[in-house]
């Protein structure tokens, strides 16, 4: 005795009985494109978190500074080469390198201005520092982190 193993055999064929070539292929282009269209903005928000992890890691970093320079009663200079696209703490090691796509700019005390052309921001053993304010800017986006002169502290806002 034979038994049927699908609709088909059972008798019971209709026009519902399977997708055609070009419903496949519809459906594919549909995928294809989603997936395209995602990988484009997600590149986009790529760069864009990169760009917004700089500027946590430099806040964070300028902070750091401060309580360093708190903790081992010396002053300590956070740096900024806008020439070479560089900041951070030269002698640490802690170096930040400025991406092609970011435009920075700096105000700093005009004593913080040295010949070779980089800047500084200058904190103090009892926590206050020169003070200074630096734009990042990406893609439209401005992002300033202001040094408070009297009490040294960071801050890190969307302007």
């Amino acid at each position: 005795m034979r038994m049927p193993t699908s609709r088909i055999e059972a008798g019971q064929a209709g026009s519902s009985a399977g997708f055609t070539l070009v419903e496949l292929l519809a459906v594919l282009a549909i995928l294809a494109i989603a997936v395209a269209a995602f990988s484009f903005s997600s590149g986009k928000s790529l760069d864009t978190a990169r760009f917004r992890a700089l500027m946590v890691r430099t806040s964070a970093a300028i902070s750091q500074g401060r309580a360093d320079a708190m903790r081992g009663m010396a002053e300590k200079v956070f740096y900024v080469d806008l020439k070479r696209r560089r900041m951070g703490y030269p002698g640490s090691g802690e170096i930040f390198e400025i991406p092609p796509d970011v435009d920075l700019t700096a105000t700093v005390a005009e004593s913080e201005k040295y010949e070779d052309g980089s800047l500084g921001i200058r904190f103090y053993p009892a926590g206050s520092s020169t003070g200074g304010k630096l734009a990042f800017t990406f893609h439209g986006q401005v992002y300033e982190i202001r040094v408070n002169w009297l009490t040294g502290n960071v801050s890190l806002q969307r302007v």
